[in-house]
Parts: structure tokens; sequence; C-alpha cells
């Protein structure tokens, strides 16, 4: 009977001491989604989410809804969608059926460095445009950043 009793201890005391301690760090980082609106006569929505990373940079998660399964070109873009702008930055195109690409942002097309915090107070807008040899014609866009209230 000892035996059996030693055995348990030795079993609950594994599953104890491998057990992890409550009081280290949990890593929590933010995420913002952000709505795209058809332009004209486009069926396609979508979203932006931007997600921070560990190592300072934003993860920019571009999905969309309805679109067809060509290349589409994305884009953040300076200033709000009413006034439009420059491109700040170039977004990975979507492409193929899965409608949506996924691009690590940690600076400006200017070089300049562009963190989370950054781009949730910057003056901005995303459009996802038909092609690259449509580019005028735009999918989708919604403002982001200090332009959503």
């Amino acid at each position: 009977m000892k035996h059996y009793t030693l055995v348990l201890a030795l079993i609950v005391f594994a599953v104890f001491s491998s057990c992890q301690k409550d009081d280290e760090p949990v890593e929590v980082f933010r995420s913002k989604e952000y709505t795209l609106r058809p332009v004209g006569s486009s069926k396609v929505s979508g979203t932006v989410t931007f997600t921070e990373k560990k190592d300072g940079t934003t993860s920019v998660l571009v999905a969309l809804n309805n679109s067809s399964t060509d290349v589409h070109p994305a884009f953040i873009y300076y200033n709000d969608e009413a006034k439009g702008g420059e491109v700040a930055v170039t977004l990975k195109s979507i492409d193929c059926s899965c409608q949506s690409s996924t691009t690590e942002v940690s600076k400006l097309a200017t070089g300049i460095r562009l963190t989370y915090e950054d781009l949730l107070r910057f003056n901005g807008h995303v459009k996802v445009h038909l092609s690259d040899t449509k580019m005028e014609t735009i999918l989708v866009q919604g403002n982001i950043g200090s332009n959503v209230e």
C-alpha cells in the first residue's frame, strides 16, 4: 500500500512541478479592423486588419468578399478617401481564390519607420484596385487611422 501512495505522490508532484507559473507575463498583441466598402457598382466588400507584432512591425490583412480570382493590387494611401493622396504603403496584391493577402509593414514608401501605434493615428485610407492594368477601377476602399471616428 505504501508503494501505491509513493507512486501517487510522485505523479502529483510531477504534474504540479511541470505547470507554468501564473505570474509569468502573457503576450497580448492588439488588433484593429476597418471596413472596406464597395466603390461604384462593385459588389465586393471587405476588411483591413492591423495586428501588432512582437518585433514592432504590423501585420496588415486585407480580406475581400465576392471578388474575382484576378490579382487585385492594394495600397495604403495618404489622406482620407474623399481627398485622396499618394501611395504611403504598397500592400501585397490579393490573388487567387483565397481573396486575402497579408503584408508585414514596418515603414512608409519613403522609408520612414511605421509602427502599429503610428498606423492607428495615420491620416490615410486603403484602396483595392481591379487589376494592374485597370488601376482606375477601385473595388473597395475605406478610411483608416485618424480618419475613422
